[in-house]
């Protein structure tokens, strides 16, 4: 976990808005830097400011201790107990906040938020509970969710919970001695956690275990032999006997078994090819019925080919056919018309002897 930069405004003696951007600049290639300033300049403010967006904690104020006095008069809206993380607040003020950007374990980019306001943003107001946030810079992904939940993602990717991220890197004046006073396996797993050697706890766990395991069975396999009593000549030469009866009775099984799997492989080739044959069979059935369907079209088609002889006959008979059925319709046509001209003759046949007989008339 590496702190990147650090924000923040209205904390305590911190009452304009600050920004620390550790990456740039003197603490950007700096590997060694000291808050130094006058008391009350805002120094443990900024260690104040860490802690609180990290684990909404200060190591300055006790937490968790029941009972614990209120601070205020009694008829003030806005009393809280003394060990109150709000009470960083600057006075007379409405509002504050405390964000810090880190690496985490995973090696993203993370930003860890608190803040803390008065009811409807005035300097009079209430208390409100503090907010918290977590947001991943890499991947733009918010994590929501309680406070609970935020607050085991950031100790998973600071690799510190509050009691050791306060024993380890922020310890309160006069204070050094708690690390110190602390007690074995504790100092030894927060270094362990400080100092990625966790694995190295874990393999000598392992390791003892193993060993602790092995020795069991070297322990029973030495109560075993203990136990056993060595053999004469004639029980190790009927032991002999034994096993070599049974290596030939075991070479005659392989022996056996091998010829019952070669019998199984001529099975299953016979099965393939008795399936293959029936197979074969019905095929040849479906044709032959396909064949005898198709009797009455092969004897119409034997017709048609022995038909192919007289076809240029066929062909001059229906084109003389043709032609004589035009000229039929052509003499119909010529008969029709002489017929309607020897009507029109008529007329004009009498027409005329109807004039001439008038002629006469006029000429008497």
């Amino acid at each position: 976990m590496k702190i990147l930069a650090l924000r923040g405004e209205n904390l305590a003696s911190l009452t304009r808005p600050f920004d620390i951007d550790f990456t740039q600049g003197v603490l950007g290639h700096s590997g060694l830097f000291a808050i130094t300033g006058n008391t009350g300049a805002g120094k443990s403010t900024l260690l104040d400011a860490i802690c609180l967006a990290l684990y909404d904690q200060m190591a300055r104020f006790v937490a968790n201790r029941k009972n614990q006095a209120e601070i205020g008069r009694e008829d003030e809206a806005d009393r809280l107990k003394a060990n109150d993380v709000r009470h960083i607040l600057s006075r007379g003020k409405s509002s504050g906040y405390a964000e810090v950007d880190f690496v985490g374990t995973d090696g993203q980019h993370w930003r860890a938020r608190w803040q803390v306001r008065r009811a409807r943003n005035r300097v009079d107001g209430k208390y409100q509970k503090q907010e918290r946030s977590l947001e991943c810079l890499s991947s733009q992904q918010l994590h929501a969710g309680t406070k609970r939940d935020v607050q085991e993602v950031i100790d998973q990717q600071v690799g510190l919970n509050w009691e050791q991220f306060r024993r380890a890197v922020i310890l309160p004046q006069g204070e050094f001695a708690a690390f110190l006073k602390a007690s074995v396996d504790e100092r030894s797993a927060l270094l362990e956690r400080m100092t990625g050697t966790e694995l190295y706890s874990d393999l000598s766990v392992a390791a003892f275990e193993r060993g602790k395991q092995e020795r069991q069975k070297l322990e029973l396999l030495q109560e075993q032999l203990e136990g056993a009593a060595p053999l004469d000549a004639e029980s190790r030469a009927a032991l002999q006997a034994q096993l070599e009866a049974g290596l030939q009775q075991l070479a005659q099984l392989k022996l056996w078994l091998e010829q019952w799997r070669q019998h199984e492989a001529l099975q299953q080739q016979e099965h393939e090819l008795a399936r293959h044959l029936h197979d074969a069979r019905q095929a040849l059935a479906e044709q032959e019925q396909q064949w005898q369907g198709t009797h009455e079209a092969r004897l119409q088609l034997a017709q048609i080919e022995k038909a192919q002889v007289a076809r240029p006959l066929f062909d001059e008979l229906a084109r003389t056919l043709l032609e004589l059925g035009s000229i039929e319709a052509e003499m119909t046509q010529l008969q029709q018309r002489m017929e309607a001209a020897s009507g029109a003759d008529q007329q004009w046949s009498q027409q005329l002897a109807f004039q001439q007989q008038k002629l006469v008339q006029l000429e008497s």
